[in-house]
């Protein structure tokens, strides 16, 4: 979990790309209809719509009460699209990596994790304290579920397989409107920086991801059992990979060499 103060580089280094997941309060005061895989069917067009949903909570209130419909449409992006293994050489498969992810993060509380990620070390002045700044930036809905906390990681593990196949395709982009590539850079920090505290985890300290998943929860809930507290991450973004460079040369934001 040390890694996280690492993220103060690269994530400064994009704030000036990101509108930050801002929200739009009075965009409908009307209550939306319940979202159905068959909305977001269709080619382009059902991207389209997926995009424009995704920006509305009302819509993201009702896929998180959903989880039915909400799997359903992650299976359908992913096969449809081989949004986490690529090849992602057309525009829309390009654009449904990009909203699989966003989709993921929005209905598991990833969003606001990656939030609270940038805001810390944006205005925190904390030096060394990992603890404290890990305490402060776990959503307060899922700081003490751990069926919530659960999902917000497994959702960004899946995000950033997502975000690898992105990646590793040649830019430029099809970007969904609505949806700007410092955002995706950030999110996609965030989950690469998840993957590797797993990875330092697993399978050395426990089996397991969902292993190490516990573990995290227990370490952020300052339980003394947790089975990691200690354990080093090597700086993921020292060197940056391939698909993150891709991913924050796009974004037109500097990086770490």
């Amino acid at each position: 979990m040390k890694a996280t103060a690492l993220l103060v580089i690269p994530l400064f280094l994009l704030a000036g790309c990101s509108a930050f997941f801002g929200f739009n309060a009075f965009k409908s005061l009307d209550e939306p209809s319940a979202p159905k895989l068959s909305d977001y069917q269709g080619g382009s067009g059902g991207l389209a719509k997926l995009a424009s949903d995704l920006g509305s909570p009302a819509v993201v209130a009702q896929l998180k009460a959903d989880p039915t419909t909400t799997r359903a449409l992650e299976s359908y992006l992913e096969t449809t699209y081989q949004v986490t293994t690529g090849p992602l050489d057309t525009p829309d498969k390009e654009s449904a990596a990009m909203l699989y992810g966003d989709l993921y993060l929005k209905t598991t509380s990833g969003d606001e994790l990656v939030n609270n990620i940038v805001a810390a070390v944006m205005t925190s002045t904390q030096t060394g304290n990992i603890s404290s700044l890990i305490s402060s930036i776990i959503p307060a809905d899922v700081a003490g579920n751990e069926t919530g906390f659960t999902a917000m990681m497994v959702g960004l593990l899946q995000a950033n397989k997502a975000y690898q196949a992105l990646g590793s395709e040649t830019p430029p982009y099809s970007v969904p409107p609505g949806m700007t590539m410092g955002d995706v850079a950030q999110k996609a920090a965030v989950a690469y920086l998840m993957q590797a505290v797993v990875n330092a985890i697993t399978p050395s300290v426990v089996p397991t991801t969902a292993d190490a998943i516990h573990e995290m929860y227990l370490l952020v809930n300052n339980d003394p059992t947790n089975q990691i507290s200690g354990v080093s991450v090597a700086d993921p973004f020292n060197p940056l990979n391939p698909p993150l460079t891709n991913i924050f040369d796009a974004a037109g934001a500097p990086h770490p060499k």
